[in-house]
């Protein structure tokens, strides 16, 4: 076998645009009229059978646009690719090329297409424009994949283009952004080559001078079609006589075609012909793989050889790495293959898929053993890999499409295959499909054990790995309770069990006992697990391991350990255990947070964006609320704060779909103080009523019980309530400070600042404000102080304009059945006030202020606020 490529090479070839070939016929008039008609639509869908030159097209106008200054990205599609998660990934990593900057996600949405669509729509492209290609878009069939790229296509921003390619025509949800005319169509007639091209094309094909009458009369016959023309070129070049060649062209489109390809394959030497039929049953190949499959020494050659010849070879990327055959061609050979070679294409499946596994491409190797039928092998392959595919890159379409096209009595002889999905549905919050493949393992097991079918000591490691899953669910899911029965039901059970499940159960229980605040435990925890992960040489319970000891240090304050941490466990080379896959990215969340809260912007952007791709949905609901705020916070910072309180609400939608009501909680608040920051009280208010923000913290939310009264002591401030803040303040002051949580403390002594700004006290406010700033000096927690600012602006800018105090009469207020507040205000609207301007002269909020204002226009029966200043002057209480 040749040299095995990295497994990155085939995903890296799909952002690559398919090289022109030399003999390639310039469209001049398709790209003019594109040029003309297409500025003002924000999508081209090329639509057209094989061999029309779709490709072509799409590539000179990506010359063209590149020409004009456009930035430009590319994808090519196959089936793997119907998949959202994966989808998305693909689109992650085009992102930079289009915007010139990473994508950046909150955790719960990540690997979320529809949050990379957001991404794509917000962004500002007037500055530079910018297009993406999407070749080969008929190989998608899911539907929400062609419901956001149907939203992108009507909805893309000015500056931004989006050009695709199909052989069938447009799903309903494009079609319908077509009727809305944000979409342009092209089809086989729109891309007929026209008499001078074709000319031109078999002109290039058979390097030498081609009748312009034999030309015509072969175009007329072809209808254009590019494909039989480039065929009907290589024929006619190898014919002794042209002209009767030309003459006999004739017959339906599937009889030339296939006559011309046997034409072609019929004028190839042996070792050519036998590379064509050998890689025909491939979606790709390189010149590695060809080598592999039919010992032949000199494949690089042999394609090169077959490029030289104009064949249908496609180079997917420049480099020549990676190639495919043109669909009408490929159909051809593997065809042709079934009949020369009866039973020759299971064997090379068979090849490809172990040269595959061997390459480290699990997936296209459980790909071709599936079409292979080996299902043994496919079971084999994808329970080495499963967990790492589900977990690493979030494709739980993908695993549960290799298990639904397993049989069941393979499934069974395979328990990693559920137990792998089980992991990964666990991390995405589907405990309900965790745990029904949890109990099919263990009536599996059970039911093996009762035939003697399993060793007992692979039996109880078995039964141990899912008792110890059900566990780290519990965490997961945010259910101490229960995930505290299961962690010590589980030490009493499995005391002898594996290291692995002795590791995960013991770092599990650090990070419960550090999301109930008990952080001694979660430290002593910790030290107790790094000799067993290591040990167990697991890199999922060693990365765990770390994430604990980060979240651990954030919460004592410790940022530059958290770096250090976070930097020795996936940078040191001396290490011979490192996080993978989702862990390594959270990992990265720990240290984005950490980068923050030192006041390191741009090291923190840096660092969540390494996240962003990889990490999966909520794991939990400390690193779930992290991510978010973070995030929000970055953008906020750069000055996006409707950007910041859209990823939050989206945060939040997908925290509801998790079933974290917790997290809802939190991430509320977070977006309550967003509105806050930016000035809007009402809307931070309306978030409160919304989500109950102010009411008092129930048992399921005691563990977010300090941030909850930091969010309501921020809310009483905006309102005015100098005592309910205070009140607040002062018991979050204890117990923050009795627990270490230095970055609480900071914030809690800022708002005492504010507070004390309120009361008119300045002397007050400037100690605790200096008290605050010399804390977080101290610590390097610098962004806990800047955050809070807001607060010390408002309370600075608060000066209440002198209003004499309005007196009503007992008579008039009784009369009218106004309470004296409601008066007052009555009072200030008929001086013209608005409603700020009255909520900042009565030191209340504006929603209070309307409040008021619906009890008097409903006491006195009016229709609005005018309405009611007229009936009160006509009662006397107003002059």
């Amino acid at each position: 076998m040749g040299t095995e490529p990295p497994p990155s090479l085939i995903r890296s070839a799909k952002a690559k645009p398919t090289p022109l070939r030399q003999w390639t016929v310039r469209r001049d008039g398709l790209l003019a009229r594109l040029s003309a008609e297409a500025s003002d639509v924000q999508s081209i869908v090329i639509e057209a059978p094989p061999g029309y030159g779709k490709s072509t097209l799409m590539r000179q106008w990506l010359e063209l646009r590149a020409e004009q200054g456009w930035r430009t990205a590319w994808l090519s599609l196959d089936a793997l690719d119907d998949e959202p998660g994966r989808f998305a990934s693909l689109l992650i990593g085009v992102f930079s090329t289009l915007c010139r900057q990473s994508v950046v996600l909150g955790s719960g949405e990540l690997l979320e297409i529809e949050a990379v669509i957001d991404r794509i729509l917000a962004h500002d492209f007037t500055d530079r424009p910018a297009v993406l290609f999407i070749d080969d878009f008929h190989v998608i069939s899911s539907t929400p994949i062609h419901r956001a790229i149907a939203f992108l296509a009507a909805q893309a921003p000015e500056g931004f283009q989006l050009v695709m390619s199909s052989r069938v025509a447009l799903p309903i949800a494009l079609a319908n952004a077509r009727l809305a005319g944000a979409v342009m169509i092209l089809r086989e007639a729109d891309l007929a080559l026209d008499a001078a091209e074709s000319h031109r094309l078999l002109m290039n094909i058979c390097k030498k001078s081609v009748d312009p009458q034999q030309s015509e009369r072969l175009r007329q016959r072809a209808g254009g079609w590019a494909a039989m023309l480039q065929l009907a070129g290589l024929a006619l070049e190898a014919s002794e006589s042209p002209s009767r060649f030309v003459e006999e062209f004739s017959g339906t489109d599937v009889e030339v075609s296939r006559y011309l390809c046997e034409v072609t394959l019929d004028l190839q030497r042996p070792e050519v012909r036998r590379l064509l039929l050998s890689t025909s049953p491939l979606d790709m190949f390189s010149p590695e793989l060809c080598t592999a499959l039919t010992g032949l020494e000199n494949t690089r050659a042999l394609l090169a050889e077959i490029e030289d010849r104009h064949l249908l070879l496609i180079p997917l990327d420049r480099q020549r790495r990676w190639f495919k055959y043109h669909a009408l061609f490929r159909e051809f050979l593997e065809s042709r293959l079934d009949i020369d070679l009866p039973g020759e294409k299971t064997r090379l499946l068979s090849a490809a898929c172990a040269w595959f596994q061997d390459a480290g491409e699990v997936e296209l190797a459980v790909e071709h053993a599936l079409r292979a039928g080996f299902h043994e092998r496919a079971a084999a392959y994808a329970s080495d890999r499963v967990t790492e595919i589900a977990l690493s890159r979030g494709e739980l379409a993908t695993v549960q499409r290799w298990i639904s096209n397993l049989p069941g009595e393979i499934i069974d002889r395979y328990p990693s295959l559920k137990i792998g999905l089980a992991w990964a549905f666990t991390f995405r919050q589907r405990h309900d499909e965790a745990g029904r493949l949890l109990s099919s393992v263990e009536a599996d097991v059970q039911a093996a054990l009762d035939l003697d079918k399993i060793a007992e000591a692979q039996a109880a490691d078995t039964l141990a790995t899912c008792d110890m899953i059900r566990a780290i669910a519990a965490v997961a899911a945010d259910r101490h309770v229960v995930s505290g029965k299961l962690l010590r039901a589980f030490d009493r059970k499995w005391a002898n069990s594996g290291l692995l499940q002795q590791g995960s159960i013991i770092v599990a229980s650090a990070y419960t006992a550090l999301s109930l605040g008990r952080h001694r435990e979660a430290a002593r925890l910790t030290e107790q697990a790094d000799d067993i992960v290591v040990r167990s040489r697991h890199s999922y319970a060693f990365g765990w391991n770390h994430v604990v000891k980060a979240r651990l240090a954030l919460f004592e304050g410790k940022v530059n350990e958290v770096v250090d941490l976070c930097r020795a466990a996936t940078d040191d080379s001396d290490l011979e255990l490192r996080p993978a896959g989702f862990v390594r990215e959270l990992l990265s969340v720990c240290l984005a947070e950490a980068h923050y809260e030192a006041n390191r912007l741009e090291e923190a952007r840096q660092a969540i964006a390494e996240a962003g791709e990889n990490a999966l949905g909520y794991v939990t609901v400390e690193l779930g609320e992290s991510a978010s705020r973070v995030l929000a916070r970055l953008t906020l910072a750069a000055g996006r704060g409707d950007e910041a309180a859209s990823i939050l609400r989206r945060s939040i939608g997908l925290a509801q779909q998790a079933g974290l009501p917790r997290l809802v909680d939190l991430l509320g608040g977070e977006l309550a103080t967003t509105f806050l920051r930016l000035g809007r009280l009402e809307e931070a208010f309306t978030v409160d009523q919304e989500m109950g923000l102010s009411q008092p913290t129930t048992e399921d939310f005691t563990p977010s019980m300090d941030m909850r009264q930091l969010t309501q002591a921020r809310l009483a401030l905006a309102r005015g309530d100098a005592s309910r803040a205070s009140r607040l303040v002062g018991t979050l002051l204890n117990r923050v400070r009795s627990t270490g949580q230095v970055r609480l403390e900071i914030s809690a002594l800022s708002i005492a600042s504010a507070i004390q700004l309120l009361l008119d006290d300045a002397a007050g406010s400037r100690r605790l404000a200096t008290q605050a700033k010399l804390t977080a000096a101290q610590s390097g927690l610098r962004r806990s102080v800047v955050d809070e600012d807001y607060l010390l602006n408002l309370m600075a800018e608060r000066q209440p304009a002198p209003v004499a105090e309005f007196v009503l009469s007992e008579g008039a207020t009784a009369g009218l059945g106004l309470s004296h507040r409601e008066g007052h205000v009555l009072s200030l609207i008929s001086l013209g006030m608005s409603n700020r301007d009255i909520a900042e002269a009565l030191v209340l909020s504006e929603e209070t202020v309307k409040w008021h204002m619906r009890n008097i226009t409903k006491k006195l029966n009016a229709r609005n606020r005018t309405h009611a200043v007229q009936i009160a002057r006509q009662s006397g209480l107003l002059h």
